[in-house]
Order: structure tokens, then C-alpha cells, then sequence
């Protein structure tokens, strides 16, 4: 309760004998509830919005098919050169994980162009809350 009332939103608790309890939960329209996908890259989780998302693809290595065009790595699929961007090294995050016999790729839209985002891991899909910049300041492990 005290977390809905931090964020500008309300909580009304209604309970009747025999037939339960009803939680409405009303938020203000600058919080939006997103279903996004959740990866895992160098021990940290990350949400990715799925309105991006195309497909996964999960590759062996063993087997090749990612490949460098100009020193930029690509996953050619179906036919289509996919630039690949790792999101450990981007992030500059350290993993200290071994090299891994399959790369997990998503896949993702941005605009009109795609790309492949490898991570170390997919987990399930989770309906995320998105906050606007001001309200997440103050809070602890959010810079």
C-alpha cells in the first residue's frame, strides 16, 4: 500500500463474509504496465519491452552461423545478414562466465530495422511497471 501510495496511486480493500475480498488498485496514468521479456546478461536482469520483440533464436556454437562482416558480428537468418550486439559488452557489464555452448538471440524491432541482442539467458515474460525518471530518484540500487 504504502508503494501504490509513493507513486500517486490508491488501494481500496473491500471484503464481504462468504465471498471474499476486491483490490482495486488505481495508478496515475504517468506509470505504465508493460509485459516485457526478461533476460539475464552477466548475472544481472534486464526487462525488454515486447512490443520490440520478433522472435528468439537460440544458436549452438558448435554449429557456426554467427559470423563477422566488417568486424561486426551477424547471424545470418533465413537468408538475412543480423547485426548482433551483445548486451554485456555494450553495457560494459564483466561476466565471468566461460564461453557458452549456444548463444541466446533476441531478436528485436526498432523503427523499420532489426537486430539481435545476445544475452546469457531467457527467463519468462512479466507484466513491468515503467515510472517515469523523477519518481524512481531517491530510490535505492536505481541511479
Amino acid at each position: 500500500k504504502t508503494n501504490i501510495e509513493r507513486v500517486g496511486g490508491s488501494i481500496e480493500i473491500q471484503t464481504q463474509l462468504g465471498q471474499g475480498t476486491t483490490f482495486k488498485i488505481k495508478l496515475p496514468l504517468t506509470l505504465a504496465i508493460v509485459p516485457a521479456l526478461i533476460v539475464r546478461s552477466a548475472g544481472k536482469r534486464f526487462a525488454i519491452p515486447q512490443v520490440n520483440l520478433v522472435e528468439l533464436v537460440r544458436v549452438e556454437v558448435e554449429k557456426g552461423g554467427i559470423e563477422l562482416v566488417h568486424e561486426v558480428p551477424v547471424y545470418r537468418l533465413r537468408g538475412r545478414l543480423l547485426p548482433l550486439v551483445y548486451l554485456n559488452r555494450e553495457l560494459k557489464l564483466h561476466s565471468g562466465a566461460s564461453a557458452a555452448a549456444a548463444v541466446n538471440i533476441v531478436v528485436l524491432q526498432s523503427d523499420s530495422r532489426q537486430f539481435g541482442l545476445v544475452v546469457d539467458e531467457v527467463h519468462d515474460t512479466e507484466e513491468i511497471v515503467v515510472k517515469p525518471r523523477q519518481a524512481l530518484q531517491g530510490d535505492q540500487g536505481v541511479c
